[in-house]
C-alpha cells in the first residue's frame, strides 16, 4: 500500500492505493480510497476498505462475466479468434479460415452457446463430415486444427477451464477408396498427356498456354509464375528468383496484387532450360510488341501498361489464377482434372523419373518437408512401372 498526499481548498486529503492479483486470472488490479488522515489507525482502516473494494470488484467482475457466459454464442467466440489469428496470417489464408469456420458452425445448431459446445459435439462434427459425407481428410482434419486452436484462444480469454476432451480428439485415416487412390495417382500429366493438354490449351489461348508449360518446366507454383517480373530474371546464367507470389483474391488490376512467397523456403533460385528461356524471350518481345503498337488497325493492345511483369494481359497486368483455372476446365484429358497446380506436380514427377535425388527437387520447388514431395512423385507413373518391370527380371538369388 502506498499513500499520496493532495491539498485543496479543503484541506489536506491522503489516497490510499493498493494493487491486488486475481488468483483466478493472475491480472494484477488496482484499487484506491481517499481519508481525511494518515493516522496508523486510518492506515489500518484503508487497507480492509481496499481489500475489500478488491473483493467486490473481483466478485462483480465475476458476475458480469457469468452473465456475459451465458449468452455468450460459439459463433461470437469464433469471430474474436478469427479477429486474432487474422492478424497473423496471409489474406487467402484468412478467407480459407472464415469458409472452415462456416462450415463447422453449419453443422451445429444455429445460435448455440458456447457453452453448450461440447467434445461430443466437436467429435461428431468431424466423423459425419469425413465418414458419413466424405469430405476428403485434410480439409476435415484441418476444420479440426482450427476448432482447437479457437477454443485454446477461449480458454485464454477466460470462456473455459480446461479444453483437454477437445484436445483428444483425432481423426483416424480411413482405408482410401479405389476412386480415391485413383484421383491420387491422377495429380499429374505423363508427356503424352501434357503435350495434348498444351496443344488443348494453344488454341484457347496461345499465351496461357506457354505460361503452363513453363511451370512444367520450372516447377513454380502459379502464383510465383503471375508474380514473376523481369528484375526476377537473369537470361544470361539462366536463372529467376522467387522473390514473391500473386494474391489471388485481390482484383485484377490491383496494384497491390504482388505479396510475399508461401513460406521462407519459397524464396529460392530456380535454374532455368533452353525451352524456358525460350518461353520468356517471347513473352518480352511480345510485351514490348504490345506496348508499343497501341491500337493500329484492329490491334486491343492500346489499354497495355507496362508494369515489369512477365506473364500478363493485355493491359500488362499479371493473369489471375482464376480466370486461368476457368479456361483450363475446358481442356479434355480422359481421367484428370485440369488445374494449373497439375503443371507444378508434373514437373516433381518427371525430375523424380530422371532419377533427380529428393533434396534437389525440395529444393527446386521450394518444398520444406519430405512428405509433401514425396506425397506427389511416389505416384509410379507409366514409364517408371516399365523401368521397374525392366529390373526385376535382373533379380537373381
Amino acid at each position: 500500500m502506498w499513500i499520496t498526499e493532495k491539498k485543496n481548498g479543503k484541506g489536506t486529503r491522503y489516497m490510499y492505493r493498493e494493487r491486488f492479483q486475481d488468483e483466478r486470472t493472475g491480472r494484477n488490479i488496482a484499487v484506491s480510497i481517499t481519508l481525511n488522515s494518515n493516522s496508523r489507525h486510518a492506515q489500518k482502516m484503508a487497507a480492509e476498505m481496499l481489500r475489500d473494494k478488491f473483493q467486490k470488484k473481483v466478485s462483480n467482475q465475476k458476475e458480469e462475466k457469468a452473465a456475459r457466459l451465458e449468452s455468450l454464442t460459439l459463433a461470437a467466440v469464433c469471430d474474436e479468434w478469427l479477429s486474432v489469428s487474422d492478424l497473423t496470417v496471409k489474406e487467402l489464408t484468412r478467407r480459407n479460415h472464415r469458409a472452415v469456420i462456416r462450415k463447422l458452425l453449419s453443422q451445429l445448431p444455429q445460435g448455440i452457446l458456447f457453452n453448450d459446445f461440447t467434445p461430443a459435439m466437436a467429435e461428431k462434427v468431424v466423423n459425419t463430415l469425413y465418414y458419413l459425407d466424405a469430405l476428403s481428410f485434410n480439409y476435415v482434419n484441418g476444420l479440426l486444427v482450427l476448432t482447437k486452436a479457437m477454443l485454446k484462444y477461449a480458454k485464454k480469454a477466460g470462456y473455459i477451464n480446461d479444453i483437454s476432451d477437445f484436445d483428444s480428439i483425432r481423426l483416424k485415416r480411413r482405408p482410401a477408396t479405389p476412386d480415391e487412390l485413383k484421383k491420387r495417382n491422377n495429380k499429374f500429366l505423363d508427356q503424352k498427356e501434357l503435350k495434348e493438354c498444351l496443344s488443348q490449351l494453344s488454341r484457347l489461348n496461345y499465351r496461357v498456354s506457354l505460361a503452363m508449360e513453363f511451370i512444367s518446366l520450372t516447377g513454380l507454383r502459379g502464383g510465383e509464375l503471375l508474380a514473376l517480373r523481369r528484375e526476377d530474371v537473369d537470361l544470361d546464367k539462366r536463372q529467376l528468383k522467387v522473390t514473391g507470389t500473386l494474391v489471388n483474391t485481390r482484383k485484377n488490376g490491383d496494384e497491390l496484387q504482388r505479396g510475399t512467397p508461401k513460406n521462407i523456403y519459397s524464396y529460392r533460385t530456380v535454374d532455368l532450360n533452353t525451352r524456358a528461356v525460350q518461353i520468356l524471350e517471347w513473352f518480352y518481345i511480345d510485351n514490348k510488341r504490345q506496348e508499343q503498337w497501341g491500337r493500329r488497325g484492329n490491334s486491343l493492345c492500346s489499354k497495355y501498361k507496362d508494369r515489369g511483369y512477365i506473364f500478363t494481359t493485355a493491359t500488362g497486368m499479371p493473369y489471375n489464377l482464376p480466370f486461368i483455372d476457368r479456361l483450363l476446365r475446358q481442356i479434355d484429358i480422359p481421367g484428370k482434372h485440369i488445374s494449373a497446380h497439375i503443371f507444378r506436380h508434373t514437373h516433381i514427377t518427371m525430375l523424380a523419373a530422371m532419377g533427380v535425388p529428393l533434396k534437389a527437387i525440395m529444393q527446386r520447388v521450394g518444398h520444406n518437408k519430405p512428405d509433401t514431395t514425396l506425397g506427389i512423385y511416389t505416384h509410379v507413373s507409366e514409364s517408371m512401372q516399365k523401368e521397374l518391370c525392366e529390373k526385376l527380371d535382373r533379380i537373381s538369388v
